[in-house]
């Protein structure tokens, strides 16, 4: 036996082992995993990018208000105490179409988005009032009036029972009141 001081000792080679069993199956595991996560991350993303698009509410229509023009009235002569000829005034109204229904309901649910990004209104209650809303334009758009106005008196029921929940403020309220009405009365002469 070599002494432990010398420093020329032969030494064994040892073999090289291939991990077996468990140690194998742990690397494929982990590579899944990672893999996984990976997919995950990259589809919140795109659910997150789909959902942040276009925030901004659609227009609610509103009628133009009347136009003024001015318009020189001709004298037959000119005076010495008056040069220039005097301005009249005429006020025109364009014309406008009649509210429709479909219009007036994009209208509020383009409010309801409004109100929910400004915090007059909570997220579920905006999800459940919208649902009802499109449900109305749905039923509209197949010709069926009768239908989507109970769908808006839904939308009214489903409004009151948010106010009671205090999951509306009363501004908000009110206002998507008066704009679930309005699309009634619209609704009623159709």
């Amino acid at each position: 036996m070599p002494e432990p001081h010398d420093l020329h000792q032969p030494t064994a080679q040892l073999p090289v082992v291939e991990p077996r069993g468990v140690y194998r199956a742990a690397n494929h595991r982990r590579t899944a995993l990672i893999v996984a996560g990976a997919a995950a991350a990259a589809l919140i993303l795109l659910v997150v990018w789909l959902f942040s698009g276009d925030d901004e509410p659609a227009p609610i229509p509103v009628a133009a208000p009347p136009s003024v023009e001015a318009t020189a009235s001709p004298e037959p002569e000119a005076t010495e105490e008056s040069a220039e000829p005097e301005p009249t005034v005429t006020t025109t109204t364009p014309s406008a179409r009649p509210a429709q229904p479909g219009d007036l309901i994009t209208g509020l649910a383009g409010l309801i988005d409004a109100l929910e990004d400004e915090g007059e209104l909570d997220d579920d209650a905006a999800e459940a009032l919208t649902r009802r809303l499109e449900q109305a334009a749905t039923r509209l758009s197949r010709g069926d009036v009768k239908e989507a106005a109970r769908k808006i008196d839904e939308f009214l029921k489903k409004l009151r029972d948010v106010r009671k929940d205090e999951d509306v403020s009363r501004d908000a309220f009110n206002l998507l009141a008066a704009g679930a009405e309005q699309v009634q009365a619209v609704l009623r002469r159709a």
